[in-house]
């Protein structure tokens, strides 16, 4: 049956069905902003293995192509094995900080969620939240003067005397801050989900300061209101006065959520069959095998095990850094809810200092530096539901660049999706800190943003492209990056683990006589959690002197500072082993020097070169390079197609725990693509000479270092072995072939198809 637009049409239809299938939920009242909640479908005549329950918020939904399910689960697959006999089954879900009442719907014939594409056969009753005050969704930031720290709490209405109490000694609170409100609607939103299919209500964003707080210092503190109730009780430590160590905190980029219940979820941007198509079937195994190898792009699983490492960390950290990424929520407020509870027993404890990235602010047309390429990643937030979700020391809503310090560093924070050209109101700003900072007081100095500043990625075919950035960040910040001493620069955006050597116009410098490094080292962190980025790596670039490390594992960078010591160590999420170790030192009596770094600078003359993949690098010849690998594989490879069926990644391929979280899970999945590739080589009818010829070039090589590195650590003090200063290459073609192409002008236009 047919859902109808009209909700008394919706309400003579389900009376016809109620007699047979049913619905119900085991509670019809939340007492808390996380529980679990068990549905159960009986009645059900004609089970199929199509049939799912879903999440739908707010209960009183009934247009489901304006407002489509949140999330779901396959009734078979999840609830029970005897389904299918005795149309009967229950499954549970986890309930993150709900705002609204909401019901489950079961439903059969999914084909798309988000044009109702289904027939409803039964619904629960609403279910709703015991208390609206109820605090949720908690977490700490600092601001740009020493001694607060800020505290955002969510609650589903708004009342009078909301409220943070603190103190230095557990449940005597000596001080008080009142909270201001705010929250958002689609109308703020600049399109696209945000303002349409991905909105639910929020919640209220309630604001507190506390001021005037002692250096170093443990701080119990918490929410909520004296007429309502407060929050359990949460502790934070202060930094060290400025100037002082030493400190220890964690940094990350690119993290993302995951669903902990091993439901599913809808998003517009991605292909639909990923999601519904029912499991057990040839083309689940498919749909499977597409998404791991384009990126399992519908999990961030490993961003719960990144986080929950962290945590176990936390107990040495006293703050997290997070440039870029944030969610990935990408128009979905449920996202962000389930973001949350994910993070609050982590940034309840540690301020959160965050920069965003593509995924909270692009959008067309919005003032982001991409007006010509229709940069969607925000899905209609455009830096709206960051700003007022982690409110930044900015300097207006907008504007998001900003400065703060932490003991002996002094961190200059700034946006790659807004210009930051020279003489853009963003360059200028970086300029003014860089000449303005004391380094007497602060001997380090860390710059943090989200696009990579030096990569060994090829993807290069327009001007969101990393190749591209590169070049804009570089002609913008290297000289005065390099006169004004910036020790380190922290970015993401792409799924992996960096460390440059100190760098200038991509070279690298030696240190001075004191032991010091005269040029920033460049680290890319962002291996949190969002899929492996392993399809844009130029393997002959990583052989280059300038990259000092490399690892395609998940995980986080834990921070170590000093007044003469900045130690970093990358940790591997799964284990807690180490990626990469590395040390900055200075001398007790360091002192900047801008003039002699500017003369330095003046007499220098670089001598690098681009790659060949740099010259011609794109990501075209990529999806015609895998596209018939995957091809090959479900054609006629049926040893292959046996082997991906029992491989772990595959084994809950949208988001099971285990789908790939590790380069060793991931690694069969590329395995199986070269050698379905190896099989098609010869076949000219089904891969072209251009398409061979980037196989040679890219592929080969990589799917080579992947075999030789199975850790995944392919360069750096952890590497098991030194990289290959030339990297084996794949496929071999004629010489004469290979000279053709060269000469034509085939293999360099086709990176911009």
């Amino acid at each position: 049956m047919r859902l109808q637009a009209c909700a008394a049409c919706f309400v003579v239809l389900l009376s016809v069905v109620s007699a047979a299938p049913a619905l119900r939920a085991n509670t019809t009242l939340l007492s808390s902003n996380s529980e679990v909640i068990s549905v159960t479908a009986t009645g059900v005549a004609t089970p199929t293995n199509g049939d799912a329950i879903a999440l739908v918020i707010p209960a009183n939904t009934t247009n489901y192509t304006a407002t489509p399910p949140q999330k779901f689960k396959w009734v078979e697959t999840n609830g029970s094995s005897s389904y299918l006999s005795s149309g009967t089954g229950s499954v549970t879900f986890q309930i993150y900080n709900s705002h609204q009442p909401f019901k489950f719907i079961l439903v059969t014939n999914v084909s798309k969620w988000s044009t109702s594409n289904f027939t409803i056969l039964a619904e629960t009753a609403a279910i709703d939240i015991a208390s609206p005050q109820l605090p949720g969704q908690v977490h700490l930031m600092l601001t740009n003067i020493t001694g607060q720290v800020a505290v955002q709490w969510t609650t589903n209405e708004q009342a009078a005397g909301a409220e943070v109490q603190y103190g230095t000694s557990t449940g005597h609170y000596t001080g008080s801050a009142n909270a201001s409100f705010d929250t958002y609607t689609n109308k703020d939103m600049c399109g696209g989900e945000a303002a349409t299919t991905g909105y639910i209500f929020p919640g209220i964003f309630n604001n507190a300061l506390m001021k005037n707080l002692s250096a170093n210092t443990i701080y119990f503190y918490r929410v909520g209101n004296p007429a309502t109730g407060f929050s359990p009780e949460f502790n934070f430590t202060t930094a060290p006065a400025d100037g002082e160590g030493p400190v220890q905190f964690l940094a990350i980029a690119d993290l993302g959520y995951c669903e902990t219940d091993m439901s599913l979820e809808w998003e517009s941007d991605y292909p639909n069959s990923i999601t519904t198509t029912p499991p057990g079937t040839l083309a689940a195994l498919k749909v499977a095998f597409h998404n791991a190898w384009e990126g399992n792009w519908l999990s961030f699983c490993a961003a719960r095990e990144v986080t929950n490492a962290m945590i176990a960390d936390a107990q040495k950290g006293t703050m997290l850094v997070h440039n870029g990424d944030i969610s990935y929520a990408q128009g979905f407020t449920y996202g962000w809810d389930v973001y949350w509870d994910m993070m609050q027993p982590l940034i309840s404890h540690l301020p959160y200092m965050a920069t965003q990235g593509n995924h909270e602010r692009d959008w067309p047309n919005t003032g982001d530096r991409f007006l010509e390429e229709n940069a969607m990643d925000s899905g209609g937030e455009c830096g709206v539901v960051a700003e007022k979700r982690i409110p930044m020391p900015i300097p207006h809503p907008g504007q998001q660049y900003y400065t703060f310090s932490y003991g002996p560093i002094f961190f200059i924070q700034f946006s790659t999706e807004l210009d930051f050209s020279q003489g853009s109101a963003q360059h200028d700003f970086i300029y003014r800190e860089l000449k303005a900072v004391n380094r007497t007081i602060f001997p380090w100095l860390v710059v943090g943003f989200h696009r990579p500043y030096l990569e060994p990625s090829v993807y290069g075919n327009n001007d969101k492209s990393d190749i591209r950035n590169q070049a804009d960040l570089q002609a913008a910040f290297d000289d005065i990056f390099f006169q004004y001493q910036v020790d380190m620069t922290w970015f993401g955006h792409t799924h992996w683990y960096t460390r440059s050597c100190p760098v200038y116009k991509r070279q690298c410098i030696p240190a001075a006589a004191d032991g010091s490094q005269r040029a920033p080292v460049h680290l890319n962190i962002g291996n949190a959690g969002a899929s492996f980025s392993w399809d844009v790596i130029d393997p002959a670039l990583l052989t280059q002197d300038i990259y000092a490390a490399f690892a395609m594992q998940h995980g986080y960078m834990r921070v170590n500072a000093t007044r003469t010591t900045l130690h970093i160590q990358a940790v591997n999420s799964l284990d807690g082993s180490l990626l990469d170790d590395y040390t900055l030192t200075k001398p007790s009596n360091w002192k900047a020097n801008a003039t002699v770094q500017s003369n330095f600078a003046k007499t220098f003359i670089g001598n690098f070169t681009t790659t060949w993949a740099e010259e011609y690098g794109g990501d075209a010849y990529g999806n015609s390079i895998l596209d018939a690998a995957e091809e090959q594989i479900f054609a006629d490879n049926s040893s292959i197609l046996a082997t991906l069926a029992n491989l772990t990644t595959l084994a809950n391929p949208v988001t099971g725990p285990t789908a790939f979280e590790s380069f060793q899970n991931a690694n069969p999945i590329w395995q199986a693509l070269n050698t379905a590739f190896l099989t098609v080589a010869g076949n000219t009818t089904a891969v072209t000479s251009t398409t061979l010829y980037y196989y040679q070039k890219i592929y080969g090589p990589l799917f080579e270092m992947f075999q030789q590195f199975p850790n995944g650590i392919f360069k750096g003090p952890m590497a098991s072995a030194p990289l290959p200063i030339n990297p084996p290459m794949g496929v071999a073609l004629p010489q004469a072939q290979v000279n053709a192409l060269l000469m034509s002008s085939a293999a360099k236009c086709c990176t911009y198809i």
